[in-house]
């Protein structure tokens, strides 16, 4: 009986485990593998933070409100006039009356994410870099009050997201780009007090959306108010005053009911 009872145990006792297999030390090494990757990506500065603290650093004189700026920092999210996203890439870039004194040679491209960069009113010198096309996310744009030279670059009008785009009060020279008119979702276009030149696009018909147009006091900017502005139906204000526009105002200005007071076209040659 006893011998009975022992071959029926080992006939229904569970079978030993399986030695550990290449495919568990696989995929044991992967976890350790990717635990250090980890550790060390939060050890080293990311892209983004190296290239802000560079262009910071172009600066003779870093500004101390920026001072949280370091370079051994691995994200630039915790510092001064920086906004990241969730996932840790920088979203807002947000410098004002901040004295930089510095060339605006950030290199933008590397801002996949970037939605909203201002940096006004900070005396950045040098000229608009072209790669600010390669901004696709970019909705606000504001480098208002600087120094600021050279042409608005035509890669803006990649910029299909872009809401508002602020460049007044700089050194400007050239037309106005009409690769502008391709940025659809245009609702505030500043460009007065450059130096500006030529003729308004009629292409800027194509902008249903925009609301604020203001391109005064750039003494070159000649010939007449293009009858297609009259199709920007969304327009509440169009400031045109101290160029050297001339001719008669077009019938279709009639559209725009949005205007009300804000239809400022003083020291022209108007007739």
């Amino acid at each position: 009986m006893s011998i009975l009872s022992s071959r029926q145990n080992l006939l229904f006792s569970p079978p030993p485990p399986p030695p550990p297999t290449s495919l568990s030390f696989f995929i044991l090494n992967t976890l350790l593998l990717s635990a250090l990757l980890f550790a060390s990506a939060a050890a080293v500065p990311n892209h983004e933070a190296s290239v802000l603290f560079s262009w910071l650093h172009s600066s003779p004189s870093v500004p101390s409100s920026l001072s949280d700026w370091n370079s051994l920092d691995s994200t630039p999210c915790k510092w001064t006039s920086i906004t990241c996203s969730p996932q840790g890439f920088v979203t807002e870039i947000n410098i004002q009356s901040v004295p930089l004194q510095i060339p605006f040679s950030l290199n933008l491209s590397s801002f996949h994410f970037l939605s909203k960069l201002v940096i006004s009113y900070a005396n950045i010198t040098g000229t608009i870099p072209v790669d600010i096309g390669d901004c696709l996310s970019l909705k606000f744009f504001d480098l208002s009050s600087n120094s600021l030279v050279g042409t608005i670059p035509a890669s803006i009008g990649k910029l299909q997201n872009l809401e508002s785009l602020i460049l007044n009060s700089n050194q400007l020279t050239g037309k106005i780009p009409v690769e502008l008119c391709s940025c659809i979702r245009l609702k505030n276009l500043l460009l007065f007090d450059n130096r500006l030149g030529g003729y308004i696009p009629p292409e800027i018909g194509k902008l249903s959306s925009l609301e604020v147009l203001r391109a005064g006091g750039n003494k070159d900017i000649i010939g007449k108010v293009p009858d297609e502005l009259g199709d920007c139906g969304n327009l509440t204000f169009l400031g045109l005053a101290d160029t050297r526009i001339s001719g008669s105002l077009p019938v279709s200005l009639g559209k725009l009911s949005r205007l009300q007071n804000t239809f400022h076209l003083y020291n022209n040659a108007f007739r």
